[in-house]
């Protein structure tokens, strides 16, 4: 990988996240002993949506973070790519 440049560099790091895709939330738990689920709640309490409040999850990776403000504000506007998918 330390010898690929530009499109190639770009291939490999692409087809790497598309193999660990499905499994990314598991690893991400157990690495982190489930913090990360503390960290997103921590995220959702401090931002405090009010109900006309709209988020934009720039990284949204594979929602998580949006799916926290749902589960904390239903009735948060997102976007609809930010949208949790689960």
């Amino acid at each position: 990988m330390s010898r690929l440049t530009g499109h190639e560099r770009a291939t490999y790091v692409q087809n790497m996240f598309t193999r660990i895709a499905k499994r990314y939330d598991l690893m991400n738990r157990l690495m982190t002993g489930f913090q990360d689920v503390r960290w997103r709640r921590q995220v959702i309490q401090l931002a405090r949506l009010t109900k006309d409040a709209s988020l934009l999850d720039l990284g949204t990776g594979t929602g998580d973070l949006a799916r926290e403000a749902v589960l904390q504000f239903p009735q948060a506007k997102l976007p609809p790519q930010t949208s949790p998918l689960k």
